[in-house]
């Protein structure tokens, strides 16, 4: 808005020179006519005394029309143009001029054509016509004053035949000019349509819809007009890459309407951290980027990092929800540690994700030595696309405790990778590269499979039938055929589908309160039991749970974990479990290691607990042992846990 005055003053400026250059033209015609004039004069077509008269005229209109442009003092007319005035002015003196004349006054009265062209800047055909009349009425004036005052210079039928010669071609000739100024005003303003519909389209493929920023198009071309600049002057150039931490939460659980607000206002936020200099780029998703010239030292970008991570991390409000933004930084500077544009953009992209696993909400400047992350992260995801087929997934299980007779109640199925040449994985070193490639889905109905074959053999083997619970990703939830392949799956294994336990989290399921609860009403129909996982850690109440066919609560181990030290927790998982329990939910808490955590959750009232202080996750042929072994056990005394 600031610029709004400049621009009007541009635009200001821009008219009153269109409007001199018209001037400039109708002057030429005068400074032809005035020649014209004198050659009339020599061959006896008009006394001098009056040519004289009219020269001088001529040349005092345009003197005094020079000075109202020059000082803009037309700006106070009505018509800023002044073309009805030029036009009544010209027509005055060339009627005068046609008076002077002593024979062939219709030579003189040519210049009427000229007069009309000047029209076409502005009249409309019932202007034209207008002054059509108007130059008529003059010249019948002319020819009454000159029959009264120098009759012998007036020819009746001559002058009448010119009349109306002149009656038939200037309503004519104006009609035309008025259609020729009609044709020219609807093409201007089908230029400045077409001028404006090219300035949106090119906004449009150079500039963010969402955040107005520069986008990943125009961001590459300002990059290497930058680069070439820097080798041409020698000077260092510096990206900052930056991407949300967390931002997919927002998203699952509030929406994408917020998650664009969010969006936008972390735009205005990195922009107004760093210079007006400064390149600010959203190349998608919430990924920004900062190309920075003209810094001294490499401490100049870790401030300049700093500042955006501080103007992130203010409070935000978004509908009543308050949310906590975070950004991870990667730098990276040319020529220092990239040759061209794309491997600046790549390497402060590796940096940018090294800050996530090393320093979240932090910065980190880009190491060559360290950027083995996109090389592994290629060949992670071609090795976990084949993973399942080479049987190097593997379910681990850990037992779930009823705390009031201290036996196995079920157990939840977790997932590894027992990767050919790194060993052991753990799900958090590839489930999020799962997620985004959309291989979890495969993945996930695996563990499925996987998990009720090994229970249904356990109930073979004659151990008592526990649950065994699995872990559903977003991405797998969303599956509009998920409860038909589910039931498929539990069926085909042979196991009873109250014996599966599918445990969802809250972020899957208040992204679309009203589907998630379309959808899990389709799997109880089926038999298959519901729990929601981690409680507690996203947006939703308690008061929301009622909505959901849920037979199962899972207290976040973030928790248990202060127990029974944390005043706060021990509310918070006395409140839990007294609102589940009045909604018929059974409480299972996570994440239990000592006695302490054991007796406050005992005391509360919980129903199951998992964790170190029973289990940790075993492998199938160690949960069996220990399900032999709790078989040939005695009855455990009641409040007791099965403790190793």
């Amino acid at each position: 808005m600031a610029a709004l005055p400049y621009l009007l003053e541009d635009n200001a400026r821009v008219l009153q020179a269109v409007r001199m250059r018209r001037f400039w033209l109708a002057a030429s015609v005068y400074i032809v006519s005035i020649p014209l004039l004198g050659f009339a004069t020599f061959v006896g077509l008009i006394a001098r005394e009056p040519a004289l008269v009219a020269g001088t005229a001529m040349a005092v209109v345009n003197i005094a029309f020079f000075w109202l442009l020059r000082n803009g003092y037309n700006l106070r007319f009505g018509d800023p143009s002044l073309t009805w005035l030029q036009m009544l002015t010209a027509t005055t003196l060339l009627m005068f001029v046609a008076y002077s004349f002593d024979r062939s006054r219709g030579v003189a009265l040519l210049m009427c054509l000229v007069i009309l062209v000047f029209g076409v800047f502005r009249f409309k055909v019932r202007e034209y016509i207008f002054a059509s009349v108007v130059m008529l009425a003059g010249y019948a004036a002319v020819i009454n004053l000159a029959m009264w005052k120098k009759p012998d210079t007036v020819d009746v039928w001559l002058e009448f035949y010119q009349w109306l010669t002149l009656a038939c071609v200037l309503p004519l000739f104006g009609y035309i000019g008025g259609r020729v100024s009609d044709l020219r005003m609807r093409l201007r303003r089908t230029n400045d349509e077409l001028g404006a519909a090219l300035g949106t389209i090119q906004r449009m493929a150079t500039h963010d819809s969402l955040t107005g920023l520069p986008n990943r198009v125009l961001f590459n071309e300002t990059l290497e007009h930058a680069m070439s600049q820097a080798t041409r002057h020698k000077h260092p150039v510096a990206l900052l890459y930056m991407d949300l931490d967390r931002f997919k939460n927002i998203n699952d659980t509030l929406g994408h309407p917020v998650g664009d607000r969010v969006l936008q206002i972390a735009a205005r936020r990195v922009a107004s951290a760093v210079r007006e200099s400064d390149v600010v780029a959203r190349l998608g998703g919430d990924e920004y980027v900062v190309l920075v010239e003209n810094y001294r030292n490499p401490e100049d970008l870790g401030e300049v990092a700093l500042k955006v991570i501080s103007a992130l991390s203010a409070p935000l409000e978004i509908d009543g929800h308050p949310l906590s933004l975070s950004v991870s930084v990667g730098i990276c500077t040319f020529p220092a540690d990239a040759r061209d544009a794309p491997a600046l953009v790549a390497n402060a992209d590796s940096a940018m994700y090294r800050a996530k696993e090393l320093n979240p909400g932090g910065y980190c400047f880009y190491s060559q030595t360290k950027d083995e992350r996109s090389v592994d992260r290629l060949e992670l995801e071609a090795e976990l696309r084949h993973a399942a087929e080479k049987h190097q997934l593997r379910l681990h299980y850990q037992p779930k405790i009823d705390m009031a007779s201290g036996r196995v109640a079920g157990v939840e199925a977790l997932l590894r990778w027992q990767h050919p040449r790194w060993g052991l994985m753990q799900p958090d070193q590839f489930i999020p590269l799962a997620e985004e490639t959309g291989l979890i889905v495969g993945i996930g109905y695996w563990v499925v499979q996987t998990a009720c074959h090994d229970a249904k053999s356990w109930s073979d083997a004659g151990h008592p039938p526990i649950s065994v619970a699995v872990n559903l990703s977003a991405r797998q939830f969303r599956q509009e055929d998920l409860a038909e392949r589910l039931g498929s799956i539990v069926r085909a294994s042979g196991l009873a589908m109250n014996r599966l336990e599918l445990e969802i989290t809250e972020s899957m399921v208040m992204r679309d309160p009203d589907a998630a609860a379309d959808a899990m009403r389709r799997l109880r129909a089926m038999g298959i039991r519901l729990a929601m996982d981690d409680f507690g850690t996203g947006y939703s109440s308690l008061g929301v749970l009622k909505r959901f066919p849920i037979q199962s609560l899972k207290v976040d181990r973030s928790f248990v974990r202060d127990l029974p030290h944390n005043g706060d927790d021990v509310a918070i998982t006395r409140a839990v479990i007294a609102m589940a329990h009045s909604l018929r939910m059974d409480v299972v808490a996570e994440g239990v290691e000592h006695q302490g955590q054991f007796d406050a959750l005992l005391k509360e009232g919980c129903d199951q607990f998992q964790g170190y202080f029973c289990k940790p996750p075993l492998t199938e042929p160690d949960l069996v042992r220990y399900l032999e072994d709790e078989r040939r056990r005695p009855e455990v005394p009641e409040m007791m846990p099965s403790v190793v």
